[in-house]
């Protein structure tokens, strides 16, 4: 769990992106990003400029089932090739936290955040995203940092 002190609001600006979408089982979101972000890696430095730390964007959820975006942020123009398509992170107000340790763990993460935003007067937004700072091939699971984006409406 984080520190409630530890969350902060921040503007977002519209960001160009190449990513995947699609409507997965929560069980199988782990397996299924590794799947998406194998078919984003041949884009990148092909013509495709990657511009910050991978992303997961959640469009929504629906009971066991995840709308979900993946992809990399993007300097200059993008790709619509196969599952592949260029898309805009949403420029918004958001609460913003980091989570420290296993990604198993980031509910605590995005439980703190809620608590925080009731606890400060603001809404939640249906959709939110998180921010990949290092990588689960470099470090150990309780070293993975995530930073989480939860707009609010």
């Amino acid at each position: 769990m984080i520190d409630m002190t530890s969350v902060e609001i921040v503007e977002t600006k519209e960001t160009p992106a190449i990513a995947i979408r699609e409507r997965v089982r929560v069980t199988e979101i782990p397996a299924v990003m590794s799947r998406m972000f194998g078919e984003l890696y041949p884009h990148l430095g092909k013509g495709v400029e990657c511009a910050g730390p991978p992303f997961a964007l959640y469009h929504s959820w629906e009971g066991e089932i995840m709308d979900m975006e993946v992809g990399f942020p993007i300097k200059g123009e993008g790709i619509e090739a196969g599952n592949v398509r260029t898309i805009k992170l949403p420029a918004a107000r958001a609460a913003v936290a980091t989570h420290v340790g296993p990604y198993e763990n980031l509910t605590d993460t995005y439980n703190a955040v809620m608590e925080w935003m009731k606890a400060n007067g603001h809404s939640p937004a249906s959709f939110m995203w998180e921010e990949y700072l290092n990588s689960p091939q470099e470090v150990p699971p309780d070293q993975l940092l995530t930073r989480l984006y939860w707009p609010i409406v």
